[in-house]
């Protein structure tokens, strides 16, 4: 069912032309992911082998056959035999509920390493638009800066300005071409990226966004959400079952009793036995120390669980904190970038009109200018870091981003 609403999530952001959308985006990303479908795998393994810890407590039934044929007389039986461990010292109890407690555990991994997909397409969603985003800026500065060479040149040959002029003017065109290239190269590594992550050609991916700008909330409300997260109950989950199986260790120093019993209603006529019924009593008297070895194992395994969930769960803290910082102190830059690029689009304006009154040169107005689409870029990168900014920090608190 959920492999169906992902499929149709995709289908639905993802238009004709190749617009992909983030959600579209990640729905195909978890189609494609190996990792993923690992996790998941590892989850159903989990599961099977708790079955398996379950089935082991019920007795065991088996078809019996034999027969003997010698010079004298034949002999055969064929029946049902059964074997049931009637008390272990809940030892096969434990070790189920141990099993049990590893399927919650990856059934947990499974659900954090969609989480942590989600966070990776996000970054290179993000990285496509700011880079695509960028490159449009610095093209609008290269039109920009041609339209002034143009008037440069006329006002040239009426011998307003000079040949400096327009040479100082080629020179900030020529870097500019050079930063569109990079900018197309870094779009280009990037888009390759996000068709590898969602099993889609580059040529495919028309990346779209209209994701509003992000508001943020106290931290103490992404600090509670974080210790749910999915990791932490993963790791909960597996001090429960080192426990369990410390449980069983020390549960394999009991008595054991066993039952087995025979029936054979097809036999020979000189076979007297219809049945028969063993009951098995075993106390372990020496080992050389093996159980008690293994019960110090299993004590130091559930010691190594508990001292790495109390770490995680510190680390968890320390993620949101580290989040919430990055994305506070850059929202607080998008606001001093809106006031200087306001400040910017002014000076540019009264630069150029300056110049026609002579009041001020050329390269007064090629710094107003590179400064002003300098700005641009930054609030074009900065809007999309700003995006995957929220995204980690709701990931960092354990769920993806509303």
């Amino acid at each position: 069912m959920a492999g169906t609403w992902l499929c149709l999530l995709s289908i639905l952001s993802v238009s004709r032309a190749g617009e992909v959308s983030f959600t579209g985006a990640y729905a195909m990303a978890v189609a494609q992911s190996e990792s993923l479908q690992i996790s998941v795998a590892e989850w159903r393994a989990a599961e099977a082998r708790y079955r398996q810890a379950l089935g082991a407590m019920w007795p065991e039934v088996n078809a019996k056959g034999e027969a003997n044929w010698n010079d004298t007389s034949d002999f055969y039986r064929a029946g049902l035999g059964g074997s049931w461990t009637v008390f272990d010292g809940f030892r096969k109890a434990r070790l189920a509920d141990a099993r049990q407690a590893d399927g919650l555990a990856r059934s947990h991994d499974a659900e954090y390493a969609r989480l942590l997909l989600y966070e990776d397409v996000a970054d290179v969603f993000y990285q496509v638009l700011s880079f695509q985003d960028q490159r449009t800026a610095s093209r609008e500065q290269l039109k920009a800066l041609e339209s002034r060479a143009v008037e440069l040149e006329r006002r040239i040959k009426i011998g307003r300005s000079k040949r400096s002029d327009l040479l100082m003017t080629s020179n900030q065109i020529a870097e500019t071409r050079l930063m569109i290239e990079q900018l197309n190269q870094a779009c280009a590594a990037t888009l390759e990226l996000l068709a590898f992550v969602t099993g889609k050609p580059a040529s495919d991916l028309q990346v779209v966004d209209q994701t509003p700008l992000p508001a943020i909330g106290e931290v103490n409300k992404y600090l509670a959400t974080a210790a749910t997260r999915d990791d932490i109950k993963a790791r909960e989950a597996s001090v429960n079952a080192s426990r369990s199986d410390l449980g069983a260790a020390k549960s394999d120093r009991a008595p054991k009793v066993t039952l087995d019993g025979n029936g054979y209603p097809l036999r020979a006529p000189q076979d007297q036995g219809e049945w028969d019924l063993v009951l098995r009593l075993e106390m372990p008297l020496f080992d050389g120390g093996i159980r008690s070895a293994r019960v110090a194992e299993a004590g130091q395994a559930l010691r190594i669980s508990e001292l790495r969930l109390a770490e995680l769960r510190r680390s968890s803290e320390r993620d949101v904190r580290q989040a919430y910082q990055s994305l506070f102190y850059e929202l607080r830059q998008w606001s001093e970038l809106q006031t200087g690029i306001g400040v910017a689009t002014e000076t540019l304006a009264l630069f150029q009109r300056d110049y026609e009154l002579g009041r001020v040169n050329n390269l007064d107005v090629l710094t107003a200018l590179v400064q002003f689409w300098g700005m641009r870029r930054r609030e074009a990168a900065l809007a999309h870091q700003l995006r995957a900014e929220m995204i980690h920090l709701h990931v960092a608190a354990g769920k993806a981003s509303p």
